[in-house]
């Protein structure tokens, strides 16, 4: 597979990533990992498992964590493994309506599933 394969590829999955966050759908984001996949959020222990990663993301969406949004700086390619490295950023709004926005960087770490689909595996942000 081309970097510009797998650049839009990759690019759609952040697209259904984070349309399904911010619809509310945690089961929809949690579908975008691998079975043996890795959430390593910042600050925090890390969450490994389809059942775990259904958990954190039902638990995180609740927070009430919207207008979420992957920027992509770089992938790469390698067989059945492929990288992105790049930016996110949220906004939390409070009881009293206030809005706090917050950003980060991202690194996720992608394997090509059987049917030839690509579903997260090490997902990790600052």
């Amino acid at each position: 597979m081309q970097t510009s394969e797998i650049k839009s590829t990759i690019l759609d999955i952040n697209a259904r990533w984070d349309a399904a966050f911010n619809a509310r759908q945690p089961a929809q984001v949690a579908a975008l990992y691998d079975t043996a996949a890795t959430v390593l959020p910042a600050g925090a222990a890390q969450v490994s498992g389809a059942t775990a990663i259904l958990d954190f993301w039902t638990k995180t969406i609740a927070q009430g964590i919207v207008d979420h949004k992957i920027e992509m700086l770089e992938v790469g390619v390698d067989g059945n493994l492929a990288y992105q490295r790049g930016l996110w950023s949220a906004a939390a709004v409070d009881a009293e309506g206030v809005r706090q926005e917050f950003s980060g960087n991202l690194h996720v770490l992608y394997r090509r599933q059987s049917d030839g689909s690509w579903k997260a595996l090490t997902h990790i942000w600052n």
